[in-house]
């Protein structure tokens, strides 16, 4: 199998024209196309079809294209792992984040991983768990930050952090008069859902069913809709202390914590690649950056599962921020 040709298929895939994947990779057009043509007759297979803009993929070519991707990038991470032993960070850096962090702390940690390593070329994703869950275990991953979960998985993981769960009410709601509130009395709240329940929102609704009870859900939307909806006093919902509004930004909102339930998030990598340099650097960074907003009560309610490396002889770190919105 000749990669050359593999990536110069997937920069066709990606221009949907072989002109103008010659023009980028700097090559002529009829050396393309006898690329195309070997692999097509390696496999058997029409990759392309032509129309009248360029040219799109076969159900073969799509097939191709996405186990292509994969291989070329597991390739590229060989030779950051093999390079790994010199300590520089370098090659391809694919993660994982959750939606709620990006803020707080994936774009710092991003923009402090760039500023030291400008060669690495980052691949980030920003999703709910339970996808780039499934995205680590395709080998699309090298590390993510996931909710805990007993679910074996194909990768490694550690906790790092523990969140506390709060009741997001509209204003004037007067939920903040009671200053805290139970799991069982949740059920008592019309609450707005995101769709295909969270790993969170399940081990609520289990927990709920133990005690007799269960959620009293009245919508199912997609989680970026429904603070303007809470907003708007069409429900309530549950979100982690991260994903609340910044204190005092925002007084649409009521919130208070859960007394009985929390969250814990932690690091995962893939149990069939070995770390590079650049994973193992972007994991420290991103432990240093929890460790500090936890620690300077950024981080509304939080307590640390695990220490940076430089942060090692502390015990444990626990910061409770009074939430006034």
């Amino acid at each position: 199998m000749n990669l050359r040709s593999l990536r110069f298929f997937l920069k066709v895939a990606e221009y949907g024209s072989i002109t103008r994947a010659a023009l980028g990779l700097h090559i002529t057009q009829p050396s393309l196309t006898q690329h195309l043509r070997y692999l097509e007759e390696h496999f058997g297979v029409a990759l392309f079809m032509r129309h009248g803009r360029g040219v799109i993929l076969t159900d073969a070519g799509k097939t191709l294209r996405l186990k292509a991707e994969i291989l070329i990038e597991q390739i590229d991470a060989l030779q950051s792992e093999l390079e790994s032993s010199q300590g520089q960070p370098r090659g391809t850096l694919s993660i994982g984040m959750p939606q709620s962090w990006s803020e707080l702390v994936t774009y710092p940690v991003i923009e402090r991983f760039r500023r030291e390593f400008p060669d690495v070329y980052i691949k980030l994703a920003i999703n709910a768990s339970e996808a780039l869950a499934e995205a680590m275990n395709r080998d699309e991953l090298q590390l993510a930050v996931l909710i805990e979960t007993d679910e074996r998985d194909n990768f490694w993981s550690k906790p790092l952090v523990e969140d506390a769960l709060f009741l997001l009410g509209p204003a004037g709601s007067e939920i903040s008069k009671l200053g805290s509130i139970s799991l069982r009395d949740v059920a008592s709240y019309p609450l707005i859902l995101p769709l295909n329940l969270t790993m969170v929102m399940r081990r609520i609704d289990r927990a709920l069913v133990a005690a007799g009870g269960t959620l009293n859900a009245v919508m199912e939307i997609p989680s970026t809709n429904i603070r303007p909806l809470v907003a708007r006093g069409l429900g309530f919902t549950i979100l982690s202390a991260c994903a609340l509004p910044p204190t005092g930004s925002d007084t649409a909102f009521e919130a208070i914590p859960l007394t009985d339930a929390s969250m814990t998030w932690q690091i995962a990598s893939p149990k069939n690649r070995p770390k590079t340099a650049a994973v193992s650097v972007f994991e420290r960074f991103l432990t240093e950056q929890v460790l500090e907003s936890v620690s300077s009560g950024r981080w509304r309610t939080a307590k640390m599962r695990i220490m940076s490396d430089d942060a090692a002889e502390e015990d444990d770190i626990e910061a409770v921020a009074k939430l006034r919105l």
